[in-house]
């Protein structure tokens, strides 16, 4: 990709709500020429949609992350995916190489829900599943493009910590603002006029929602990239930790802030203590980010697993 383009993405995956004419005049581009390269991206590939990221911690959502290996057995495999997409409380579910098979993120305010979740997978596919693990997300820390694409350091004044834990204070939605965020769940750039149309609201209501829904819990409005198309593997390392002193998580979560290629880390209550996910290039590179890892933080880190996603099947953060 040549400058604009990377530059194009790294504003989409702040803000793709922006308005045509604003992203032209920002890039010093024409609004024939943005939009041409847009519709160009997503022709590609290289923008697969665009997403409504929530935090759900303060919806009163508790988020685990599900790692399963399975048996061989394509027919069932097929209805297992199937299950785990058409499922609401699945938000994130990816088919992944390496120690486990699928990794699937849930979202549920109660344990009923998770124990509900669980139990009726384990039944309807009990000669698939052949083990799993769990994990509690506490937070995450979510990173821009612009730290990947441009080497751009502004991500160190805006990055933010996102609970995936429903503890603290919580907000209720009622059925009009989670109307609004399932249209948007998976085409989050819709104009205001089209999502009135399909949520048969009125505009001065959705701009009043949008307004009110944007300083909590939508996190952002962005573009869903395949990191293939632009040269990257995704790859997830899962570190075990033998202590998880403030002072040694905070020096993690800087190095994670500071690597260019790391796009977010997750803290979570689980066999390994948090997750790193991952744009490397080629073999080389993964070897180097795994041995800055072990060298950087070789007196807290206890084991590490190395894995990499290779087919992302659902994103969407909305569990109701």
């Amino acid at each position: 990709m040549d400058l604009i383009n990377k530059k194009i993405i790294c504003e989409l995956d702040i803000n793709c709500r922006i308005p045509l004419s604003q992203l032209a005049k920002k890039l010093r581009i024409s609004r024939n020429v943005a939009d041409y390269r847009i519709k160009n991206l997503e022709k590609s590939g290289i923008i697969v949609n665009y997403i409504c990221s929530l935090d759900l911690g303060v919806l009163g959502y508790t988020t685990y992350k599900i790692y399963f290996k399975i048996h061989n057995g394509k027919v069932a495999e097929k209805n297992f995916v199937k299950s785990l997409i058409e499922d609401a409380r699945v938000i994130h579910c990816v088919k992944i190489e390496g120690s486990f098979d699928y990794a699937v993120t849930i979202a549920v305010k109660t344990i009923s829900d998770l124990d509900d979740f669980l139990s009726n997978l384990k039944n309807r596919f009990s000669d698939l599943i052949n083990d799993y693990y769990i994990g509690i997300i506490i937070y995450s820390k979510l990173f821009k493009m612009h730290k990947l694409l441009l080497d751009y350091k502004r991500d160190i004044l805006m990055q933010k910590s996102y609970k995936y834990s429903g503890e603290g204070k919580q907000i209720t939605l009622d059925e009009k603002d989670k109307k609004i965020l399932r249209e948007l769940s998976q085409a989050s750039n819709l104009s205001i006029v089209d999502v009135a149309k399909r949520t048969k609201l009125s505009i001065d209501s959705i701009k009043y929602r949008l307004k009110a829904l944007s300083k909590s819990p939508v996190i952002s409005y962005r573009a869903l990239l395949d990191l293939n198309k632009i040269g990257f593997y995704h790859y997830t390392i899962l570190l075990k930790i033998k202590r998880v002193a403030q002072k040694e998580e905070e020096k993690l979560m800087t190095w994670c802030l500071l690597k260019k290629n790391v796009l977010y880390c997750t803290k979570r209550i689980g066999y390994f203590d948090f997750e790193l996910n991952a744009a490397i290039t080629d073999i080389n590179d993964l070897n180097d980010f795994i041995s800055e890892i072990k060298k950087e933080f070789s007196e807290i880190i206890d084991s590490y697993d190395v894995i990499i996603n290779s087919q992302l099947l659902k994103l969407n953060y909305i569990p109701f």
